[in-house]
């Protein structure tokens, strides 16, 4: 077993935000996503995400609707629909993302 402190994975900026990949195998991915103003639009073809709000309020966007989260919320979002999160807060929009299979950036579609 490899026991990891959060505080040793480098972030990168990605689509969604500023990530810290915690844990990947070939069936998930779990991340630590900051968001300090707004992602970018994507969808996912193959990935099913699931987000867990820690921190933050922001308003999520699914398609055409708009939803706002705050600390606690768990959030769903399907394959094939356009989404991104847009921070409200004073604080940074704090989140844990599960995905299923593993993250691929070659899955990640910005609109044109």
């Amino acid at each position: 077993m490899i026991i990891r402190n959060i505080t040793s994975i480098e972030p990168i900026d990605d689509t969604c935000g500023r990530i810290q990949q915690l844990y990947d195998s070939e069936n998930i991915t779990i991340a630590y996503v900051m968001i300090t103003g707004k992602a970018r639009s994507h969808l996912h073809k193959k990935t099913e995400e699931v987000y867990y709000v820690q921190k933050g309020r922001g308003n999520l966007f699914i398609g055409d609707d708009k939803f706002k989260v705050e600390p606690g919320d768990i959030v769903p979002l399907p394959k094939n629909t356009f989404h991104h999160l847009e921070r409200i807060s004073a604080e940074p929009l704090e989140l844990l993302v599960v995905t299923n299979p593993r993250y691929d950036v070659s899955d990640v579609i910005e609109p044109i």
